[in-house]
């Protein structure tokens, strides 16, 4: 029998422990039977609204100034799941959610079993995107209204429902062990996180080859990486094998050499001060009070680390300033953008790496088929192509060149055919875009995503203008020169125009993402 309850939370800031809404779906023999939606008001301590995260749910502290607080309505959603398992997409944040909010009230978790579609996704189909919307509607399902968590959670249960057809399976442990993925559990402060199981042991340790070829420009190439603590969404050993891939060095423990250290489901209370700690992770606090730079980093920025580092908004790391942290455990977190100051104050800033090198001569010709063309550029191992096919590529991705071409990974200055916009992209970056008929252009991107997020919304789309001054002093908060707003009125979400102080790049972004600064600023 598919019985099974479905869930979604939006919370009302970065901070995970502050739910504002819930969205629950009750299943019975594959056949919704019951639903469930209330407005929260976040844990006192963790409920101030993000404007960011008001522009993607559409949810302001005035709608939920009457709702009842976490601790009033978790007995509620405890109720309603009763015995059976629960499913969410990324049911690493929704169980965080439940856990960190807990945490902040200091109540006990609820007992739960669960399954993340999200990692059932990645185990069972072969997308270019695991997002919600995607994998829905990769199986036939339009989500019309995401990020409203009832939307989201029915949803969760046709992505089961379809998948489970796919399997042929005929409940959520049939199809959960048809992809290799193991149900989730929590209670009496004990998670172990819904992960693929790799067909043995989470802790398998296979060949490590770093990727010689991967883009340098890439959040963790060239870093040494060590994971501690249980990791959510993947086995310990694929996540050492997606580091190699991004050209990072995955090692079992942290040393001298490391400078990343990925922390999965670790509770932010046991960051206080005198509580324990994993070996690694109190190695690596060694270390830093010894002034070696490593960055603390979660799981979801990790992963966020996979997808090409497109961030959907502010992002949180682990203080590592264990004095800092207080009873309620909500100031664990801080911004990417004050962990980089931090470290950028630590030594003398190296300068940015020119965005463009001298092109080397090679007698290598293009990889068009008929083409005798000489190559723009060498490669060992990858297609090339003569400079006529490179700018017919850039022009599939809707780009124009205005500086000649140098070399993939290279900062080439273009214009967008569809509006004009100039602005800088490497070539790999258009070539992986065309893979998915993406166009490579951000400020059409970005207005189309903002566009049809306030669509979706409706009435309650959040249409409070973002003003030139305060889109100015944010982008000059964070190292760059504003060149002006993409869109007018300018709303949360919107793209605008920017210049990296350091490096010289134009970028199109929206404002959370120019809150992570330039990819060339210094990293530990």
């Amino acid at each position: 029998m598919l019985d099974f309850i479905a869930i979604d939370f939006e919370t009302a800031n970065s901070y995970r422990g502050s739910p504002c809404s819930v969205g629950l779906v009750r299943v019975r023999d594959g056949q919704v039977v019951d639903e469930r939606h209330w407005l929260i008001r976040p844990p006192i301590g963790a409920d101030w609204f993000d404007g960011w995260n008001t522009s993607i749910h559409g949810i302001t502290a005035d709608m939920v100034a009457d709702a009842p607080r976490w601790s009033e309505i978790l007995p509620h959603i405890v109720s309603f799941i009763g015995d059976d398992v629960v499913v969410a997409h990324n049911a690493a944040f929704d169980t965080g959610v439940i856990r960190y909010a807990c945490a902040v009230d200091n109540i006990e978790w609820p007992e739960l079993k669960f399954l993340c579609t999200l990692v059932l996704a990645r185990r069972a189909l072969s997308l270019p995107s695991y997002r919600l919307p995607f994998v829905a509607e990769s199986l036939g399902y339009e989500l019309e209204a995401h990020h409203d968590a009832l939307a989201d959670a029915r949803a969760v249960v046709e992505i089961v429902r379809r998948l489970t057809q796919t399997q042929h399976t005929a409940d959520i442990g049939g199809l959960a062990e048809s992809v290799g993925v193991a149900l989730g559990t929590m209670g009496r402060g004990i998670y172990k996180g819904s992960v693929a199981t790799g067909g043995g042991s989470g802790r398998a340790f296979t060949p490590i080859e770093v990727n010689s070829d991967a883009d340098p420009e890439g959040y963790l190439y060239g870093r040494v990486v060590v994971f501690t603590g249980a990791l959510l969404s993947m086995t310990r050993d694929m996540a050492r094998q997606e580091c190699a891939r991004l050209g990072a060095t995955p090692e079992e423990n942290t040393t001298k050499r490391t400078n990343v250290l990925v922390v999965g489901d670790i509770n932010p209370a046991v960051l206080r001060p005198g509580s324990s700690l994993t070996g690694k992770a109190r190695r690596a606090f060694e270390l830093q009070d010894k002034g070696q730079e490593i960055e603390v980093m979660t799981e979801d920025d990790f992963l966020r680390c996979l997808d090409g580092n497109t961030l959907d908004g502010v992002e949180v790391l682990l203080r590592t300033d264990r004095s800092a942290v207080d009873a309620a455990g909500a100031s664990a977190a801080v911004t990417r953008e004050d962990s980089t100051a931090a470290r950028s104050e630590a030594k003398p800033v190296k300068p940015p790496r020119p965005l463009r090198r001298e092109p080397i001569p090679t007698d290598q010709v293009c990889s068009v088929e008929g083409c005798d063309a000489v190559a723009a550029f060498k490669t060992r191992t990858k297609p090339t192509w003569c400079s006529a096919h490179v700018a017919e590529i850039q022009l599939t991705g809707g780009l124009r060149a205005l500086e000649s071409f140098t070399h993939p990974d290279d900062w080439q200055l273009t214009e967008c055919v569809a509006c004009g916009v100039e602005a800088h992209y490497r070539f790999a970056y258009t070539l992986d875009k065309n893979q998915y008929s993406e166009p490579t252009c951000r400020a059409c991107y970005w207005r189309n995503w903002a566009a049809e997020g306030r669509r979706l919304q409706g009435e309650w789309a959040y249409l409070t203008p973002v003003s030139f001054e305060e889109a100015r002093a944010h982008a000059e908060a964070n190292g760059f020169d504003y060149l002006g707003p993409l869109t007018a009125p300018s709303y949360g979400g919107d793209p605008h125009l920017t210049r990296c102080r350091r490096c010289g790049k134009i970028s199109a972004d929206r404002l959370g993402d120019i809150g992570f600064g330039c990819t060339c600023q210094p990293r530990g």
